[in-house]
């Protein structure tokens, strides 16, 4: 058998996501925008594949597949996902064009992209005669609906895309200015109270109340916070 398991995408659609074993393409984009500030598209999953930094899988119930290096071997038929392989440059490519939105259509007659399951034997699909499409169909390649990712995969594609982001240092002015549009804030309701009214001075023997750093340090912060606003404003 091509598989090891059963139908394991169809079982999986119906458990929470934190258990399921595989996404379509657009539960992966939507799970990532989600995560992200920005919204994603499959254009964005698209650049990751062509970096093959993530695996794509095809998943068409019981599609006819027969084994490349082992003519012999009797036709077996697709249970679960199996991966695409990425080391066939111009199957590639149009697979990827797949997550843009660009429906593939075999290069040559017949053409269709190799498979390569967990034994690691490599496979492509086949048809009975009777069902065979036209040599030039769009049925010899996956279509967008058909391609799935691994949830694992996408659990480590998380960190890869939003590590970066996590880890960006802050630029020091924009430190500064956010401690300068705090210190309006406290100001402005030293305003609005019966209490004297809210200065620099004020503000920091607060912060230094509060944090046990020095005065004369939170001094230098807030100043550089003034001139920060100053000289941009």
């Amino acid at each position: 058998m091509a598989t090891a398991g059963g139908n394991g995408s169809e079982k999986s659609a119906g458990k929470p996501f934190h258990m399921r074993r595989w996404l379509s393409v657009q539960q992966a984009v939507d799970h990532l925008s989600a995560l992200s500030e920005d919204p994603l598209t499959s254009d964005d999953l698209a650049r990751l594949a062509e970096d093959h930094t993530l695996d794509l899988y095809w998943y068409r119930p019981g599609q006819q597949l027969a084994y490349i290096d082992r003519p012999g071997k009797p036709k077996t038929e697709l249970t679960e996902p199996l991966r695409l392989c990425p080391e066939y440059s111009s199957d590639w490519r149009a697979i990827v064009g797949i997550l843009r939105q660009r429906p593939a259509l075999p290069a040559e007659e017949n053409d269709t992209p190799t498979l390569r399951d967990g034994n690691g034997n490599r496979l492509q699909i086949t048809f009975d005669f009777s069902r065979r499409p036209e040599p030039f169909s769009s049925r010899w390649y996956p279509n967008y609906a058909e391609l799935v990712v691994k949830r694992r995969d996408l659990d480590r594609l998380e960190s890869h895309l939003f590590k970066a982001d996590e880890e960006q240092a802050l630029e020091p002015d924009l430190l500064l200015d956010v401690i300068w549009q705090l210190e309006q804030l406290a100001m402005e309701n030293g305003r609005d109270s019966s209490e004297s009214p809210h200065d620099l001075e004020w503000l920091t023997h607060q912060l230094s109340n509060r944090t046990k750093l020095e005065p004369s340090l939170l001094g230098k912060v807030l100043n550089a916070a003034e001139r920060q606003h100053a000289s941009h404003y």
